[in-house]
């Protein structure tokens, strides 16, 4: 079997506000809600709490990424905390991004902590903009990292 590193496919990477946080009340908030997290998808959730959970006005946003949130907890790790060591591993050119704005502070500390690790990686911050970052903006941002020939 063939290993394939991801710079054999990969060839930049972007990301916005990615939600690591080494932040030790934070990373212990992260191992509760995984395995309450665990525990809901393995046994579900008792029905008389359901009932109030959908009348929540932000069930329709829940119901919608329910699908995602195994996945998520997966990719996010154990702990939460910034993978720098991982982030080290990334060859390729890298934009990391985060928000002026953003109502979470530990964004930005995370988004500098990922570029110094990547060898290859530039951060920026998008004025103005917060974790829920406009495609108006986002996108010529993209465009202009994707498509130059500099790293």
């Amino acid at each position: 079997m063939k290993t394939v590193k991801s710079g054999d496919k990969v060839k930049k990477l972007a990301m916005y506000e990615a939600p690591y946080n080494d932040d030790e009340a934070a990373r212990q908030a992260w191992k509760t809600y995984r395995k309450q997290l665990a525990d809901v998808l393995l046994t579900g959730m008792p029905a008389e709490h359901l009932v109030r959970v959908r009348q929540h006005p932000l069930w329709p946003m829940w119901e919608a990424v329910a699908p995602t949130l195994a996945y998520d907890a997966a990719v996010m790790g154990e702990d939460a905390s910034v993978p720098t060591e991982k982030a080290a591993s990334v060859t390729v050119p890298a934009l990391v991004m985060d928000g002026s704005a953003s109502e979470f502070s530990f964004m930005h500390t995370t988004a500098l902590a990922l570029a110094r690790a990547m060898a290859q990686a530039q951060h920026r911050t998008l004025k103005g903009q917060s974790h829920e970052v406009e495609a108006a903006v986002l996108a010529p941002v993209l465009v202009e990292f994707f498509t130059s020939n500099r790293a």
